[in-house]
């Protein structure tokens, strides 16, 4: 979705979602697999033999669509022709979906029940400019939602989108340009809907955490009631992702690329919230790159901006971001604009382009492995109320950020994913796409949790993180107690332990519980929630693989057969908005892996490399390339 504070809004605003569905289920077989530590063999199973996937965090499809979805931006209005597209789509494993599909109205009702035929999910773009204002025109009614009916009655997922909601919030509900542009000659009768200025998207200055909470809860849900209670939530500048599965999402979506940063952040709040709400996310990698998209056809000037397949994103960074956002756990994957990028033209005989065919060669090589379910050891555990914002950073969006702010923030910019922030740092003059995706010090081995999960969800992790600034009661300390009676690891600041005051001694009395020393980041000179060497030491203690040599972003998932990593190399590919990408093919990514786990075979997935060597594997990732390396283990002994 292009960003609204750099460019109009789309005249024809059809929007795309990232579908995709998710992985094996992990099954009881999963139980009797175990991978013994190379160094210790002979000693019998290590604590890694014990790391198996809780069955709380197995990746969540789009219900009734037990199949990764990778899905098609756009639909087209004619009935044979969009017949002509699903033909077209089944020969070339060019996805399975629809996102959007058409928008629900009584018209499109034959539509619909043809693509109930097709049985792949739908998600619909509401229709209206105005989809997140609250009073607009933006109301689906029951006869819109009949349309729906053939889908509901076939069991096909369909939800509705509400995009960019957040941004909406805090930057565009008071901005009148915005609303002239949505509302023309009719801007007079919805002015009054507009949010007084400077207080990021509030009627009055909030004066609590809570306070922002209700406040936005009352406006999402209230949009969400409006689109039919269908919605399909998706957030680009914001990292509220574990609200919209707290307030009845039926999808948690993610928009990424076009001028968004702090990807890699943002998966690891979705993947929290997936597992806390017991629901699907999805992502969906944008075209927008500061006013140039990428389209069809050649390199050119066209509305103010550049298009044609060498604008926007480069191609590399498309597929290292499908694929990262398919490994990640993502039950869907929308490549946004794919309708009017993978083809020539937009119709038969539906000739694709060079990106058409990298999206079909990448679906394919999704559907033909097992990718596994995300091994996330470490929960980052925020306050309920904490309103993480990164894009504002200010809490909600608003309020002045403290102390516990500050090391929030820090940990996942300047520790977990340094780089990410291009927002509020300058991006790399000569590779603006460099701050996307970034190389992971200690692995993208984190998910994003906050106190108000469960007990059991929040004890499905080998390592509790505490983070920044949070209110402790009695359920929390109980939470956290049953966590450490099953052998769990609580890592919390002295701050935490100064807030609980006599609780912590229920706490302080089982030998999980650690303490942080206090330290200072050097680059930030700003004390931290975690030092960078007991990270360095989380990722030894926890992941099946040492990961050494050049920087590169890397995580492992679990699989029915052993360990999957993911490497990354995100450089040596430069991209401008409006010029070609262009390679640098001495930007080899050397790497050296050294499984902690004993492994009968390890197997590259792309290059169908084996490896005669389990005990040290030496990769070369090429520019802007990604690479799957399979760790197979042998049976546990009955």
């Amino acid at each position: 979705m292009q960003n609204p504070s750099n460019e109009t809004p789309n005249a024809n605003p059809v929007v795309s979602h990232a579908r995709c569905c998710c992985a094996t289920i992990f099954i009881a077989a999963l139980a009797v697999l175990s991978c013994l530590s190379a160094a210790s063999a002979a000693d019998g199973q290590t604590a890694l033999d014990a790391a198996l996937v809780p069955a709380n965090f197995q990746v969540r499809p789009l219900p009734g669509h037990p199949a990764f979805v990778f899905s098609m931006y756009g639909t087209p209005a004619e009935l044979e022709t969009l017949r002509s597209l699903v033909q077209v789509m089944r020969n070339q494993q060019l996805g399975n979906g629809f996102d959007p599909g058409p928008t629900p109205r009584p018209n499109a009702k034959a539509i619909f029940e043809y693509l109930a035929s097709v049985g792949w999910p739908v998600v619909c773009y509401p229709g209206y400019a105005d989809m997140q204002v609250k009073g607009g025109r933006c109301v689906l009614g029951p006869e819109d939602g009949a349309a729906l009916a053939a889908l509901d009655r076939s069991g096909v997922f369909t939800a509705v989108q509400l995009g960019e909601w957040g941004y909406y919030f805090h930057n565009l509900s008071p901005n009148e340009r915005w609303w002239r542009d949505v509302y023309g000659k009719e801007f007079d009768a919805f002015k009054h809907l507009m949010k007084p200025p400077g207080l990021a998207g509030y009627d009055r200055r909030p004066t609590s955490r809570r306070e922002c909470h209700e406040a936005i809860k009352d406006y999402f849900t209230s949009r969400s009631r409006d689109l039919l209670g269908r919605v399909i939530s998706v957030t680009g500048h914001s990292h509220y992702e574990a609200y919209a599965g707290e307030w009845g999402a039926r999808c948690i979506g993610l928009e990424v690329g076009e001028n968004i940063a702090f990807t890699q952040s943002k998966f690891a709040f979705a993947r929290g919230a997936s597992r806390q709400w017991h629901l699907p996310w999805s992502v969906q990698v944008s075209p927008w790159f500061s006013g140039a998209c990428t389209t069809s056809g050649p390199l050119r000037k066209e509305g103010g901006g550049a298009r044609g397949l060498d604008a926007g994103h480069s191609l590399s960074f498309y597929e290292r971001m499908w694929l990262h956002a398919w490994f990640a756990g993502a039950a869907m994957v929308t490549p946004e604009n794919s309708i009017a990028i993978f083809f020539e033209n937009a119709s038969a005989p539906w000739t694709l382009t060079a990106h058409g065919r990298k999206a079909a060669e990448a679906f394919g090589f999704m559907r033909a492995h097992d990718r596994g379910v995300p091994f996330t050891p470490v929960a980052i555990v925020l306050d309920h109320l904490a309103g993480y914002n990164g894009y504002m950073d200010r809490p909600w969006g608003i309020l002045e950020p403290t102390a516990g702010d500050r090391q929030v923030r820090d940990l996942f910019d300047h520790q977990l994913f340094p780089g990410s922030d291009h927002i509020h740092h300058k991006p790399d003059p000569a590779n603006p796409e460099s701050s996307y995706l970034r190389p992971t010090p200690s692995g993208e081995m984190f998910d994003v949790q906050l106190t108000s999960a469960s007990a059991e969800m929040i004890a499905s992790y080998q390592v509790i993180l505490l983070a920044g600034d949070i209110e402790f009661d009695d359920e929390l300390v109980a939470k956290l107690e049953r966590a450490l009676m099953q052998g769990r690891t609580l890592l919390l600041s002295p701050a935490h332990q100064e807030a609980m005051g006599p609780r912590f001694a229920r706490l302080a009395k089982h030998p999980g519980t650690e303490v942080l020393e206090p330290w200072t980041n050097p680059e930030t000179g700003r004390a931290a929630a975690i030092s960078d060497p007991r990270l360095q030491r989380l990722a030894r203690e926890a992941l099946p693989v040492e990961v050494s040599g050049d920087p590169i972003q890397y995580q492992v998932n679990r699989t029915t057969h052993g360990w999957v990593i993911e490497l990354v190399n995100n450089a040596g590919v430069a991209k401008k908005p409006d010029r070609p990408a262009s390679t640098d093919p001495s930007a080899i990514a050397r790497v050296v892996l050294r499984p902690r786990i004993r492994c009968v075979s390890a197997q590259e997935w792309r290059s169908n490399r084996s490896f005669p060597r389990m005990d040290q594997l030496q990769l070369e990732v090429g520019p802007g390339q990604s690479a799957f390396v399979e760790f197979v283990c042998p049976l546990s002994e009955p």
